[in-house]
């Protein structure tokens, strides 16, 4: 066999290789991440691309400054009341818990209080606590709470003019993905079974 005969035979297998290289390479470093994926959800609206959070000084149940790369590495579910909340606070803290413990893997659940006043950190700590040993309670001054709504789209309103003073928040859920940015918004009515199973698409 002759040299340009051997080169015939080669070429082909070179691009062979070539190509399967190349798809090697963008299904391994070319993956299209998590937020930016087109899934079919009904009830788990996800950004086309993950917002970072403001800087921001709070502190969690055990007078501890929290920080949300604390949570990195792990999905997290954010939600926003206050603990002498009438029914929705309490009732989406248990559909929280429906959707934690019908999830194959860990996910936090944090439970921002938006009320510093009434709420310390003592209080918060026994609130969260009636829901899930694991779930974590952090607030912070009006405006770092402020600051934070802000970032996620989640006004707040609070009066503290009478003693029995009106606490205004969104009834939303928001996803944080694991680097502690904001990923996307859960909004009611809640369901948690749905909730899970979508939650393990995006996961």
């Amino acid at each position: 066999m002759n040299m340009l005969q051997s080169n015939k035979l080669l070429l082909p297998a070179v691009a062979m290789l070539a190509l399967a290289g190349g798809y090697w390479f963008s299904s391994q470093f070319l993956r299209e991440p998590v937020a930016t994926r087109s899934v079919d959800l009904a009830t788990v609206t996800v950004f086309p691309a993950s917002r970072p959070l403001p800087a921001l000084t709070l502190i969690d149940q055990d007078k501890q400054p929290f920080d949300f790369s604390s949570t990195r590495g792990q999905w997290s579910l954010l939600f926003m009341g206050f603990t002498n909340c009438g029914h929705i606070c309490p009732m989406t803290m248990a559909e929280l818990r429906a959707i934690h413990d019908g999830l194959p893997e860990p996910i936090n659940v944090i439970f921002v209080s938006v009320d510093p006043n009434r709420d310390t950190p003592e209080v918060i700590r026994d609130y969260v606590r009636r829901f899930d040993d694991t779930f974590l309670g952090i607030t912070g001054t009006s405006a770092e709470l402020e600051k934070l709504a802000s970032g996620i789209g989640a006004p707040i309103f609070v009066d503290t003019a009478a003693d029995n003073y009106i606490v205004d928040h969104s009834s939303a859920v928001f996803l944080l993905d694991p680097s502690g940015a904001l990923a996307g918004t859960i909004t009611p009515p809640f369901d948690p079974e749905r909730i899970a199973a979508e939650l393990q698409t995006i996961m």
